[in-house]
């Protein structure tokens, strides 16, 4: 069994359309169907039904197609362990980060990009479940998000700081002569808010309910970085943490009181036995930020 052939079953596996996984693969399509059949015939058992135009995996193949990923995984792994063992920091970074970070991780990527050319870092914004999937299926390296749940093996969480949420509203509105307000006294401001299904927005909607408050929110976004421009250059109000307004020179921060709104941020990574030396100075680089 060959490390080529592992590679060519996953990807016809995820593609199921063998002139589609030769491509992919740079391979003839008569190559690749070759070596899925000695494959098979090396596991004694068909790993996908072929009806016509149609590929489709047997149980065999699904079985066998989550030790064949975890052995490529591996094999990168590997690789990776022997490059950080000669101080070769190279490869890719892949972030995931949940959108209440904005603009906070930015300058530890540039510092990144600066300092290790060889990196390749990918940056992707998302909501925390979403982002945590990917994680688990190997499609992002690391995780930076809010979360008040329970995570389970293999994922772990690294601390990272504590924030409150506030109200924030541009330093030309009303409001932003109070240094706080009441949490209850939400209800009777308008409120421009983040989609369903953040985590943030959870947590606040909870807390909307525990109070047996009915919030006015005429607006919703999935983008926290657009809900800020409109704060900023309006009379409208939102509730976000703290550390999401570094940055926004425009917005005041004005503290909640009557509730506890504290919530823990965390790097989310797989617990392995060896781990991308990257993620570990990139974990450093951004606590140290959070210090200064």
């Amino acid at each position: 069994m060959e490390i080529f052939q592992l590679r060519y079953f996953v990807t016809l596996s995820e593609v199921l359309h063998f002139t589609q996984a030769a491509t992919i693969c740079y391979v003839t399509q008569s190559g690749l169907s070759q070596q899925i059949k000695k494959l098979e015939e090396e596991l004694a058992t068909p790993l996908f039904l072929r009806t016509g135009k149609k590929v489709q995996l047997t149980e065999a193949g699904t079985v066998f197609l989550k030790h064949a990923k975890r052995v490529l995984e591996d094999l990168e792994s590997g690789k990776q362990a022997v490059g950080d063992l000669n101080n070769l920091i190279g490869g890719e970074l892949r972030i995931g980060v949940t959108y209440i970070f904005g603009l906070l991780v930015l300058p530890v990527v540039e510092l990144f990009a600066k300092k290790y050319p060889d990196l390749k870092i990918i940056v992707e914004y998302g909501a925390t479940e979403p982002l945590q999937n990917k994680l688990l299926h190997n499609e992002l390296d690391m995780v930076l998000a809010l979360s008040t749940n329970e995570i389970e093996l293999p994922m772990q969480k690294i601390p990272l700081f504590t924030s409150k949420l506030v109200m924030a509203v541009s330093k030309s509105n009303e409001l932003a002569k109070l240094k706080q307000i009441p949490f209850k006294k939400l209800q009777d401001i308008s409120l421009i808010l983040p989609s369903r299904g953040f985590n943030s927005r959870e947590f606040l909607d909870s807390l909307f309910e525990k109070e047996n408050i009915q919030p006015k929110i005429p607006i919703e976004l999935n983008a926290i970085h657009a809900l800020l421009r409109i704060v900023e250059n309006s009379d409208w109000a939102t509730i976000v943490t703290e550390k999401a307004l570094i940055g926004w020179d425009g917005i005041q921060a004005i503290e909640l009181t009557g509730v506890k709104t504290e919530r823990k941020s965390y790097i989310i990574t797989i617990k392995s036995e060896y781990q991308k030396k990257a993620i570990g100075l990139f974990t450093e680089a951004f606590r140290s930020l959070l210090a200064t």
